[in-house]
């Protein structure tokens, strides 16, 4: 793990876009932090909750961190895999870091 970094995560939660009908809800927690040069990335994947009798995968990296009363919290958005003749649209935050030792 990089030297300077504490290792942390992020929990997230969110809807998507309301397309075809319906919409789906997603949850999860981030991948470990990536580091960059000048802060760092989270990777975070997963599947949508069944809606209409199908889900979607979604997968994308964070935001680079913003800083937050009491830490920091990143961006997350993308579109979610195309299903039944649709995909949907995401966007929302995460918690403030969760430290791991």
């Amino acid at each position: 793990m990089y030297p300077f970094m504490r290792t942390h995560v992020h929990k997230y939660k969110g809807r998507t876009s309301y397309n075809k009908g319906h919409l789906h809800e997603f949850h999860g927690i981030t991948s470990e932090p990536i580091p960059l040069w000048r802060g760092h990335v989270h990777f975070y994947k997963g599947y949508t909750t069944i809606n209409k009798k199908h889900k979607h995968y979604y997968m994308g990296f964070t935001s680079g961190p913003i800083k937050v009363p009491g830490g920091h919290v990143h961006y997350i958005n993308g579109r979610t895999s195309y299903n039944k003749e649709h995909s949907h649209k995401y966007v929302d935050k995460t918690s403030k870091q969760k430290y791991r030792y």
